[in-house]
């Protein structure tokens, strides 16, 4: 009788283990399949939402800094700052310097460093595999070498110093019209919002 009793205890504790093992493992499993039927389109949705929010940001920052900076030696013919969209996935942020006093911008030449203390243009890059749109005439095209420049007052510009206005759809390519952001300059606003396809709608 003395053997009996060890023996049984064993066969319970080893079945209290296992029950617990068996919710454990169903927790387990739970947790990855909810994770699995969000992932994908929240991770892409808040990526693409990350990046409209930094371009935001840097539009912003250029005009206040046109508003509120002036020329200094290293740019002593500041006409204000800009914004130049290297490819779909890259962009610089710079001071323009309008060496020749033409009020026209006339490429990378007159583009100086935000500071003083810089040694180069600021360069952001659009995490892949995101990319840039810019809507021209009704449809959306890479805005390669597309420009945007604050004057002294906030005003966007051209390079030619027109008025510029100016969508910029920030989108992921695996997620179709699903998810993508947008942001919008005009000469009296900037706004973040979503793409409807054909407008920038304000969130």
């Amino acid at each position: 009788m003395a053997l009996i009793a060890p023996i049984s205890s064993a066969v319970r504790q080893a079945k209290g283990v296992t029950l617990i093992e068996l919710v454990v493992v169903l927790a387990i499993v739970t947790i990855l399949a909810a994770l699995a039927a969000i992932g994908p389109g929240f991770i892409g949705t808040e990526k693409v939402r990350n990046a409209a929010k930094e371009l935001l940001a840097d539009f912003q920052l250029m005009r206040h800094y046109a508003m509120m900076l002036g020329p200094d030696a290293a740019a002593s013919d500041l006409r204000g700052y800009g914004i130049r969209f290297e490819s779909k996935n890259r962009y610089r942020l710079f001071r323009f310097n309008d060496s020749n006093r033409n009020f026209r911008y006339d490429g990378a030449a007159e583009e100086s460093p935000l500071t003083s203390g810089e040694a180069a243009v600021r360069q952001r890059v659009i995490p892949a595999p995101l990319g840039l749109k810019m809507k021209s005439e009704g449809s959306l095209v890479d805005p390669e070498n597309a420009i945007v420049i604050f004057d002294h007052l906030g005003m966007p510009r051209q390079a030619n110093f027109g008025v510029q206005q100016m969508s910029i759809v920030i989108q992921h390519p695996d997620m179709g019209e699903v998810a993508k952001q947008c942001v919008t300059v005009s000469y009296n606003r900037i706004r973040e919002g979503e793409w409807d396809g054909s407008t920038c709608r304000q969130q």
